[in-house]
């Protein structure tokens, strides 16, 4: 089988594509293979969209889990921040569970 034609790929291509199966979903919902929406998160702006309780149309998914964080940590209750954020309230608890384990 011959390599990803994505540089620096070293995962074997679907049979018949170029691409293996990772690249493959990332161009088909991203159009870019390389995209990847938990490495870029402004601090400045998550700190003042926690202020104004806020998540603005193209907030990065890194972004959307640190305003929540925020926004919990100001006591603000999980079905509120899951309204705010635009996520399942149960993802909140998950994600404030994460957050009391990894500070533990």
């Amino acid at each position: 089988m011959r390599p990803c034609s994505i540089d620096d790929c070293t995962t074997p291509a679907q049979p018949r594509h170029a691409f293996c199966e990772k690249h493959s979903t990332r161009i088909r919902r991203w159009g870019d293979p390389d995209f990847t929406q938990w490495t870029v998160a402004d601090d400045m702006d998550v700190q003042l969209l926690i202020e104004q309780q806020r998540v603005p149309e193209g907030a990065t998914r890194l972004e959307r889990r640190l305003i929540a964080v925020g926004l919990s940590e100001r006591g603000m209750s999980a079905a509120r921040v899951a309204e705010v954020v635009a996520v399942d309230p149960r993802t909140v608890h998950r994600w404030r569970a994460k957050t009391r384990q990894t500070a533990a």
